[in-house]
């Protein structure tokens, strides 16, 4: 793809944006691009001019003090060598810097099939098996669902497996009637994380059943956003709930198709470009006037001590994600 020009086609583009990393940095530029915004995909930093990355591409090597640096953080560590950033989950929101944008929905989304009408016939998980909490993996929980009538259904098993293939299929929600997502993670990985899977859904016209995240309590408005479960038997109630009341099925539906609105992708552009204009132009510009001083010895002094805390960030995240109450125990 070139650097100021976007193909007709952009769906084989979106199929490689797989990652938290590409759907923040490709991703975003190919949405910001599409909209008329002059910003452009670079391999390193640039010098002297605003520079957006992701986490896992934001480099202590790179040493990227002479640009203005603004971390899309992911679920990840806080970024310390930057000048602003941005957050998934709202409670990341610690400082004037830090800066909430939703994730994008699905780019190739296909909604649930309206013929199917309210039949409750499919439970479907979209994603990878190890965000899948282990009750919800037992053979005893898919006979239950089986007796009911109810097929589970996800992608491969392989954990290790993100293909094209397999990003296709989290985009098709056409055959499925509910969406299931409940994680086992520790108490503070829960803070860092998106609610992805409750906007997708949403989009895609589906109810769904979540597990007790802040990013989705965060969001929620009224009983018809999502069902909260904790358990399989939480699980069972809900789809029984969901069988018997096809008045609540398609109340669910159309609450999500117009929640979906506040998270389209045309609404998620304008908050980049109203942050890139606001809160980011605004501190590149004070950040350009810098004394020659500043410029030669206060910026690089300045990138030392923030590597420090870069670094103890990290160590401090990778200990709290391994480390802490979770809702099923450690299963590590």
């Amino acid at each position: 793809m070139g650097c100021d020009s976007l193909p007709a086609d952009l769906e084989p583009y979106y199929e490689r944006c797989i990652d938290g990393v590409d759907i923040w940095s490709a991703q975003t530029y190919i949405h910001l691009k599409q909209r008329g915004l002059n910003v452009h995909l670079v391999s390193d930093f640039v010098p002297g001019q605003i520079c957006v990355v992701a986490y896992h591409h934001l480099m202590i090597r790179d040493m990227p003090f002479n640009s203005y640096v603004v971390a899309c953080r992911l679920d990840s560590a806080r970024p310390e060598i930057c000048e602003q950033q941005t957050v998934m989950n709202p409670l990341n929101v610690l400082q004037p810097t830090d800066h909430f944008l939703p994730h994008w929905p699905q780019p190739t989304l296909k909604p649930r099939d309206r013929s199917r009408s309210t039949d409750i016939k499919t439970l479907d998980f979209k994603g990878g098996i190890l965000n899948l909490a282990k009750p919800f993996q037992e053979p005893e929980f898919y006979q239950r669902l089986q007796e009911m009538g109810i097929t589970f259904v996800m992608s491969s098993s392989d954990a290790a497996c993100k293909s094209v293939e397999q990003y296709r299929y989290w985009a098709d929600y056409t055959q499925s009637d509910v969406i299931l997502a409940v994680r086992n993670l520790t108490e503070q990985d829960f803070k860092v994380k998106p609610a992805v899977k409750l906007i997708n859904a949403w989009h895609a016209g589906c109810p769904v059943l979540l597990g007790s995240e802040p990013a989705y309590q965060a969001l929620r408005q009224s009983e018809l956003d999502y069902i909260e479960v904790r358990t399989p038997e939480d699980v069972i109630a809900a789809i029984r709930r969901l069988k018997d009341d096809p008045d609540l099925v398609r109340a669910m539906i159309e609450n999500g198709f117009n929640r979906a609105k506040e998270f389209s992708t045309d609404r998620i552009a304008m908050l980049w470009r109203d942050l890139l204009a606001g809160s980011i132009i605004k501190g590149y510009e004070q950040w350009l006037q810098q004394s020659a001083v500043q410029k030669l010895v206060g910026r690089p002094l300045q990138f030392v001590r923030r590597t420090v805390q870069h670094k103890q960030q990290l160590k401090q995240y990778l200990y709290h994600r391994d480390h802490g109450k979770r809702p099923y125990g450690d299963e590590s």
